[in-house]
């Protein structure tokens, strides 16, 4: 989150607008560098999630990695070589740097997922932290020396990942020293894998195109300036969202291992602490704002945006934590991936009207906030009936107060608005206080 945090309020602070936005569109692509191992990661997490390292087949999971790694290489190599077509210079080095980090991050990616699914999740996290540090120090070097070059930041970037690389095949050398199957049999584990995972990688990818797809049209329409401003505007979101997903992933092995009483429990649990505690993020759009300003004066044309994104924020979060690991533990990748493809298509339409009919920035961000809140609520449907229960109320309340606090903030201005929402927040709370004093109670003694 640290990391994160300064690639957002310090990087953009050094760099321009252009040379951000292509540090942006390094990052953006970049993101989806884990469709290309067409679901074997996926399918390696979910095959073996909940095993211990003495009981799963070192010379599978050896084989499947070099197999993988072979693929990946032709698929980067052909990236490389496009990359060359590209006339402008930028974008030509976008490309080839994209072309190393899916290596990079694919094969770390590989044995990232192989620890998880052995509920090995500190190491998982060891690996996540000495990435991130090794591009922490650089970075402060960068900033301090006001290097206004995207460049260097991306090569500090690859050099991270490769850090994170060799961290990962040090602590799976036990693993990586099982030996080797036939080649043939390599082949099939590998298909069976990617039978198993490409649901689910396919149901990600679905995920991060729900605004994906409108920062592809921005860019396409309006150019690498806009593009910029409404990825600086996102990564403010982004970094807390990646934190999500962490604690997201280290749920899945435990869940996996809980009886079908205690997953459910767990459900119902979360779901209500969740909507008692994500809407007070709205209370601080103000002091956000505020100060985001004041440091970055060149992007106060984006910070109304944040109206948009931080219900993103929220409803994000709830779908990551109980919709999507929880599809995962019930083995519902299926239900995902159309849960999230037609969201996507949701969004896309959105997008179709807000950039190429109405030119607005605002209605295509408006249309990705009503397709993500509407997933996060379909997918608590589901889970809930699959547990033999319903969704809470208090999620329906949730989106009142999602509707409550983007009606206020454009009727009244950000000043009167806060101070308004944290009235009706503070109602909110009282209406439910049993709940609250009860989630207190447990928190004070550790049980949730």
């Amino acid at each position: 989150m640290l990391v994160s945090l300064a690639m957002s309020l310090l990087v953009p602070k050094v760099l321009g607008v252009t040379e951000f936005g292509y540090w942006q569109l390094f990052l953006f692509y970049g993101g989806y560098v884990g469709f290309f191992h067409f679901g074997l990661n996926d399918g390696v997490y979910l095959l073996n999630g909940g095993k211990t390292r003495q009981e799963i087949d070192g010379a599978s999971i050896t084989s499947q990695f070099l197999v993988g790694l072979f693929f990946q290489f032709v698929i980067a190599l052909g990236i490389g070589l496009a990359a060359f077509f590209c006339e402008e210079g930028s974008r030509r080095f976008v490309w080839v740097a994209v072309a190393l980090y899916l290596l990079l991050a694919n094969a770390s990616s590989y044995l990232g997922y192989v620890f998880q699914s052995l509920n090995e999740t500190r190491l998982f996290s060891y690996s996540s932290m000495l990435d991130r540090l090794a591009f922490l120090v650089p970075l402060i070097v960068l900033i301090a020396i006001h290097c206004d070059d995207f460049g260097p930041y991306v090569v500090l970037f690859l050099a991270s990942r490769a850090v994170c690389l060799l961290f990962c095949l040090v602590k799976a050398r036990d693993i990586l020293r099982s030996g080797l199957l036939r080649p043939s049999a390599a082949v099939q584990d590998c298909l069976e894998s990617i039978r198993v995972g490409v649901k689910l990688m396919l149901a990600n990818i679905a995920s991060m195109l729900i605004l994906g797809v409108m920062r592809f049209a921005i860019d396409a329409r309006w150019g690498i300036d806009s593009f910029g401003e409404i990825s600086f505007a996102l990564s403010m979101v982004n970094f807390f969202l990646t934190f999500i997903s962490q604690v997201a992933m280290v749920l899945f092995p435990a869940l996996r291992r809980a009886s079908d009483n205690e997953q459910a429990s767990f459900f119902r649990g979360l779901d209500d602490a969740l909507s008692l505690l994500l809407p007070i993020v709205y209370g601080f759009c103000y002091p956000i704002i505020l100060v985001l300003s004041l440091w970055l004066p060149q992007y106060t044309g984006t910070m109304h945006y944040f109206v948009f994104l931080l219900p993103i924020c929220v409803f994000d979060s709830k779908m990551n934590l109980l919709g999507t690991t929880y599809f995962k533990v019930l083995r519902m990748e299926k239900t995902l991936l159309c849960v999230n493809v037609a969201t996507v298509v949701a969004s896309g339409a959105g997008v179709l009207v807000g950039v190429f009919l109405l030119e607005s920035v605002e209605v295509t961000l408006a249309a990705a906030v009503v397709a993500i809140v509407g997933r996060s609520l379909a997918s608590e449907v589901i889970v809930a009936r699959r547990l033999g229960g319903a969704i809470s109320p208090m999620s329906f309340v949730e989106v009142g107060l999602t509707v409550a606090f983007v009606t206020l903030t454009f009727c009244f201005g950000s000043p009167v608005a806060c101070a308004v929402y944290w009235f009706l927040y503070a109602c909110y709370l009282f209406a439910y206080r049993q709940k609250v004093r009860h989630y207190a109670l447990r928190l004070r003694s550790r049980q949730i």
